[in-house]
């Protein structure tokens, strides 16, 4: 958080825990796949957990080094590259265990929001002007624009599926907050706020057909109709 450029859209600082937090699940998945049962659900990731580890690591270095180009390019290819694993677990290797669930399923959803709110933020630190200045009306609507789009993401993780995926609405949902914490405009705090609470009950919708309305016939449609936002 501290070396990268603040933008109009930077959350607070403890929103990028989140990564402390995937990377710690992430060390679950490198043990959990030498486990016999693992073996159909790490098929789902196969190769792509190498290729979005290089990613990663590529991006974080670029990014601390303040190349804010190159950061950009390479938070697109590890979004694209980590949206690949995702819809590869979520179209074909179900969680067939609480392994599955916690060391597979939830860092891969974890991963794929936030690396769609790393390509917002590399965005913004290369094409936006330094968070020192006071905003033009350009950067508050491209800004606004953008807590929309997660508002909406966060809403498409919720209704993915009857379940939904609310890993990925709750990451969403820490990130409009944080920007709420954060930044000084009244404009972005308050739509982020607007959309933190829109995505908010999108996770209540979520946690109730989890483990409230788990056995009773209400269907939301099919996984396919349901996709998040973001591919």
């Amino acid at each position: 958080h501290h070396t990268g450029r603040e933008t109009y859209f930077t959350p607070a600082a403890w929103v990028f825990n989140v990564w402390t937090i995937i990377n710690a699940l992430l060390l679950g998945f490198v043990v959990y796949q030498f486990f016999a049962p693992s073996r159909e659900v790490v098929d789902g990731i196969g190769w792509r957990f190498a290729l979005v580890g290089i990613l990663n690591a590529i991006f974080v270095h670029v990014w601390v080094t303040r190349h804010y180009i190159v950061a950009f390019i390479f938070a697109l290819l590890l979004a694209s590259s980590i949206s690949t694993a995702y819809y590869s677990l979520t179209a074909h290797y179900g969680p067939k265990s609480i392994g599955d669930t916690l060391f597979v399923h939830l860092p891969f959803s974890l991963w794929h929001a936030w690396s769609i709110v790393l390509v917002i933020i590399s965005a913004f630190s290369l094409f936006t002007h330094s968070h020192r200045n006071h905003p033009s009306t350009l950067s508050v609507i491209l800004v606004v624009v953008a807590e929309a789009f997660l508002t909406l993401t966060a809403v498409g993780y919720a209704f993915r599926s009857r379940e939904g995926d609310i890993a990925g609405s709750a990451v969403l949902f820490c990130v409009l907050l944080g920007i709420y914490q954060e930044q000084a405009s009244q404009v972005i705090r308050y739509c982020a706020l607007a959309g933190a609470i829109v995505s908010g009950l999108a996770i209540v919708k979520s946690l109730y057909f989890t483990f409230v309305s788990r056995d009773r016939g209400v269907s939301l449609g099919s996984d396919d109709e349901r996709r998040p936002l973001v591919a």
